[in-house]
């Protein structure tokens, strides 16, 4: 197969950086990074610059990197334990706070789409809405006690929706 022999070359040469960045650096930080969007890893990668290096590639081929590498450091077994989801490595020498609170300055809140998971719990808390009260069949839908109020709808109850 034509295209084989390219895909293993980059394979191989995704280990060897996994390697080479093992062993450059004492810190791995591992970033879950599903629903992240290409630009705002772009934008943590340019915020790290010359403080850390971030890896990004197939869950498969970490874990057969860092197999490859436990005969030089077998401390890094516990790095295949977060290997599980869409994760991202991150290694630096410098203070894992200091990088932490840079990933974080980048973190942006995202809307809610269909059929996506929401990573938090979503609450409707008790209050008086800007709804007129022909409104109140969205909340019927949604099992949301209610009661009119100074001609708005006012939620009864705080309500754990997911």
């Amino acid at each position: 197969m034509p295209g084989a022999a390219g895909s293993l070359d980059k394979k191989e040469n995704y280990i060897k950086r996994l390697h080479k960045l093992l062993n450059t650096y004492t810190r791995v930080i591992t970033v879950q990074v599903d629903m992240v969007t290409s630009n705002q890893i772009q934008k943590v990668r340019k915020a790290l610059r010359g403080k850390a290096e971030m890896l990004m590639g197939k869950n498969t081929l970490i874990r057969k990197g860092v197999r490859d590498f436990q005969e030089t450091n077998p401390a890094t077994m516990k790095l295949l334990e977060s290997v599980k989801t869409n994760v991202g490595l991150i290694f630096t020498n410098a203070d894992l706070k200091e990088i932490r609170d840079i990933i974080n300055k980048e973190r942006v809140p995202a809307p809610a789409r269909v059929g996506v998971i929401a990573p938090l719990d979503v609450m409707v808390p008790k209050q008086q809405t800007a709804l007129e009260p022909t409104q109140t069949s969205f909340f019927q839908a949604l099992n949301i006690a209610t009661k009119i109020n100074k001609g708005a709808i006012e939620i009864v109850n705080d309500v754990h929706l997911i």
